[in-house]
């Protein structure tokens, strides 16, 4: 079904599906690398917090970033399966992914397996759109997703939440968090379990197994935090996931492929204020992104750990705060694949400042990195933003960014090329935001060319050359008493303009629009929401002949949350109302009419 609604049509029909999102909270860090206000934040950035989590519903973090303004998803087969994140176009390898300031993700993939991460874990998570290698470094060209775990506050608070559903789905949590003087704390377990669905949708596409392909994940999350005075805290924090996912392979029938798993991190971190104008952050970590697959052909394992330490500096200078900082990040893999080389270290030092001019704000950020492959890249960014009235603001930015290469895409045998170099990208953007009356309204355009790009086939990585990611987001949120209202609307332009074979084509499974809308209502203890989702077609694979296409989708979601005593919550919730048939991988299910049923207990 292609996606015909007019934009103009959605914006004005939907207003916002990010209204929750978009409404930030009181700090930011992601956008700046230090905490400041919303309204004074210059780049584009949604906030997720807690309360939107649990009220939204979502199964899967992947599908609650896919209502997310400049955000598309792919996913190969329904709960726990591999998938992808394109931010304003740019692919699931193009972008910084992190748990509490720690570098997550798979070195030989390239991407986060962010299917692993339970969203009853998290507490919020910031999304910032755009080039960020000055402020993260590599990989940084289509933007940053940070993932916050659940953090103490004063007092005792226990919770603990049951739920069931379709497809045989069970879910689990049990939290308890607190907090007295100086110390705060948290600690959660949750487990999930679903039969799932078969994962191959096609028969045409293979011989394919029919059987259900579950999915099971049991996670534990500690965060933990001590101020010693009002000059120096200490903290620490773990989330670990341990995963059993069921696939179907595409040339076996008869075999049940798994794979099992650990992902996560850890940190230890602390903050010191040496003087009233000095505040320095140290901290030290190590992710985990640890797979064993099991099929027909035998066993294998592919594992990545990535220790990381960093001191950054917060220093009041003028009207704003100067950063100087250093880091150093190794990445290690290894794998019953052999790869010529394993590891390498990238050592980096990195500037920036934030000051704000009566109605002026200003943002410059400079970084370089030395990568043990591929030497130094250097990069950096401005910003700026003028407060035209009390509800208006303008601005924009430049910034360039680079990625390196994967070790899949340098050394796996007969698919890497270990001649590969590291892909660049200058992006420009500028937008105007609105904001009052309880109504915010947004436009942002960018314009990012890529240089090197490198986009991965079945078979091997090819080198596309040029790549423009051109677009306009447009966000609108209305918050009433009683009625809210809100949505997104993306107008996406991802194209290969390296002049050859597939000059001037869309990239692969990027849709030219996108979006989201909801409608709610909130009486006495009842909320009740409605939502729609849609994307217009997309290419499957623009190396391939015949060329496939996936076919543009709308789908329909339902919730009710009641609010039945002082502590208790029961929720509803129905997916896909109308039994919507799609695909967001060529030949791969996903779900049809789903529901959920939840009951919260959180004193």
């Amino acid at each position: 079904m292609l996606f015909r609604i007019a934009p103009l049509t959605i914006l004005v029909a939907s207003i916002c599906a990010q209204a929750e999102t978009i409404q930030l909270p009181a700090v930011v860090t992601t956008a700046a690398r230090l905490p400041q206000a919303a309204k004074e934040v210059i780049g584009d950035v949604t906030v997720i917090d807690q309360k939107t989590i649990e009220t939204a519903g979502a199964i899967s973090l992947p599908e609650l970033l896919a209502r997310q303004p400049g955000v598309q998803i792919t996913s190969n087969g329904g709960a726990g399966k591999s998938g992808g994140i394109f931010i304003r176009g740019s692919s699931s390898q193009q972008a910084v992914y992190l748990i509490d300031g720690i570098r997550f993700g798979s070195a030989t993939a390239g991407a986060a397996a962010l299917q692993h991460i339970p969203l009853a874990q998290i507490e919020r998570i910031e999304i910032l759109r755009g080039p960020a290698a000055s402020l993260y470094g590599s990989d940084a060209i289509g933007g940053v997703i940070q993932i916050f775990t659940r953090q103490g506050d004063k007092g005792f608070h226990p919770s603990i939440e049951v739920g069931f559903g379709t497809e045989n789905t069970q879910t689990t949590s049990a939290h308890i968090s607190g907090g007295e003087d100086g110390t705060r704390y948290s600690i959660g377990l949750a487990h999930s379990k679903t039969d799932g669905i078969s994962a191959r949708s096609n028969p045409k596409a293979g011989t394919l197994s029919t059987d259900t392909d579950g999915y099971e994940n049991t996670s534990l999350s500690i965060n933990a935090s001590h101020r010693i005075n009002e000059a120096n805290e200490f903290g620490a924090s773990l989330l670990q996931a341990k995963v059993e996912n069921h696939y179907d392979s595409s040339i076996s029938s008869n075999y049940d492929d798994r794979d099992d798993g650990t992902n996560g991190s850890a940190t230890f971190w602390m903050n010191n204020s040496f003087t009233k104008n000095w505040t320095s952050k140290l901290q030290a970590g190590v992710s985990i992104d640890d797979s064993t697959n099991y099929t027909r052909s035998g066993e294998s394992r592919f594992k990545t750990k990535q220790t990381q330490l960093s001191w950054l500096n917060e220093i009041k200078v003028g009207p704003g705060i100067m950063t100087v900082g250093a880091e150093t990040l190794e990445q290690a893999v290894s794998s019953t694949t052999k790869f010529d080389v394993d590891q390498r270290r990238i050592n980096s030092l990195l500037a920036g400042y934030l000051a704000h001019f009566d109605d002026i704000a200003l943002q410059l950020n400079l970084r370089n990195d030395n990568n043990s492959q591929f030497g130094d890249n250097t990069n950096g960014s401005i910003g700026a933003s003028w407060q035209l009235a009390n509800a208006w603001k303008v601005g924009g930015s430049f910034g360039t960014g680079y990625r390196a290469p994967t070790f899949n895409q340098l050394y796996y045998p007969n698919y890497g090329s270990p001649t590969l170099q590291p892909e660049t990208s200058k992006n420009t953007e500028v937008f105007v935001r609105f904001e009052a009356n309880n109504i915010q309204l947004s436009a942002t355009a960018y314009h990012n060319e890529i240089d090197g790009m490198l986009e991965t086939g079945k078979t091997t990585t090819t080198v596309i050359g040029n790549a423009k990611l051109k677009g306009i987001t447009f966000t609108a949120d209305w918050q009433g008493e009683m009625f809210q209202a809100g949505g997104s609307f993306d107008l996406l332009d991802a194209k290969d303009t390296s002049s050859g074979s597939t000059d001037g084509k869309q990239l692969t499974r990027r849709a030219k629009q996108f979006g989201s809308a909801y409608v709610g209502v909130t009486q006495g203890q009842w909320t009740a929401r409605g939502e729609v989702q849609a994307q217009a077609h997309r290419e499957e694979d623009i190396f391939g002949a015949p060329r496939a296409r996936l076919a543009g989708y709308a789908l329909a979601n339902l919730s009710v949350n009641w609010q039945f005593a002082k502590d208790w919550q029961a929720s509803a919730r129905v997916n896909n109302v109308f039994d919507t048939e799609y695909e967001l991988a060529k030949d791969y299910s996903t779900l049809g009419r789903n529901a959920m049923l939840n009951l919260r207990w959180q004193h």
